[in-house]
């Protein structure tokens, strides 16, 4: 990628990164830690556990940002979540609101709002996923 290209698709992200940012920061607050991988920031511990024990993710994607129960799961998840990365490049500021309607629509049509949500079938497809 370019130089001007990779400043671009990070700043059309940003938005849904600074999220993902102040998740991080959060988890680092609270004796979380991060690595680097493929263009991305991978959060786990702290606060990255504490969340997804609530909303039960293994890994969830802000941006260029990915939370993680644990290591472990940032390793096995990271295809899917790196699918995940790359939509949120292409969809910028309207991904997440584009997240969401995707899942309320599925739900009002009586699918599951995360199974057949485009953007969880994007990714799998995206990874080789079957389901």
């Amino acid at each position: 990628m370019t130089r001007l290209r990779t400043i671009a698709v990070y700043g059309w992200a940003l938005p849904t990164t600074t999220l993902g940012l102040l998740a991080g920061l959060a988890t680092l607050a609270t004796g979380g830690a991060v690595q680097s991988r493929q263009g991305a920031l991978e959060f786990h511990g702290g606060f990255s556990t504490w969340l997804a024990n609530r909303v039960r993710f293994n890994a969830m994607t802000l941006g260029h940002v990915i939370l993680g129960a644990h290591l472990l799961a940032l390793d096995v998840c990271r295809d899917h979540e790196q699918a995940h990365v790359r939509q949120a490049e292409k969809w910028g500021l309207i991904f997440i609101p584009a997240y969401l309607l995707s899942s309320v629509w599925e739900w009002s049509r009586g699918r599951h709002y995360y199974l057949d949500n485009w953007f969880e079938r994007d990714a799998r497809r995206a990874c080789g996923e079957c389901w």
